[in-house]
């Protein structure tokens, strides 16, 4: 899971791990329509990394922003790679793909998911 974790530090555009959302395609074409800047789905993580407390296996992620469902769609797709599913070399790939339906790995459920800190 963590040489996973490690492969998606630096800027890159998170499509693959984002929720589909209707409303932001509409806003995205409705941009290029008009000329305008369109929503970016690029995110820079500043360090992506596990580590174990007690008994309990903790994701930490830091980034300049997240989009709908990131986190968890990336822990789902490092939950694959720690299960030997999936290779840690196949994140580039799945980055490069910009779509949701290029990444295999599920959702992860919402509990124990916690916001730390927000910096401005």
């Amino acid at each position: 899971m963590s040489a996973g974790a490690a492969k998606v530090i630096g800027e890159f555009d998170f499509t693959s791990f984002a929720a589909v959302d209707p409303d932001r395609a509409r806003r995205i074409a409705e941009a290029e329509d008009g000329g305008e800047d369109a929503p970016s789905n690029v995110r820079t993580i500043s360090s992506s990394a596990f580590h174990r407390e007690a008994d309990e296996l903790i994701y930490e992620v830091r980034g300049n922003g997240f989009l709908h469902h990131m986190v968890r769609n990336l822990v789902g797709t490092f939950f694959l790679i720690g299960k030997g599913a999936l290779r840690a070399e196949a994140i580039p790939s799945i980055l490069a793909a910009r779509g949701r339906s290029a990444n295999p790995g599920a959702t992860a459920p919402a509990s124990g998911l916690v916001l730390v800190n927000v910096d401005y």
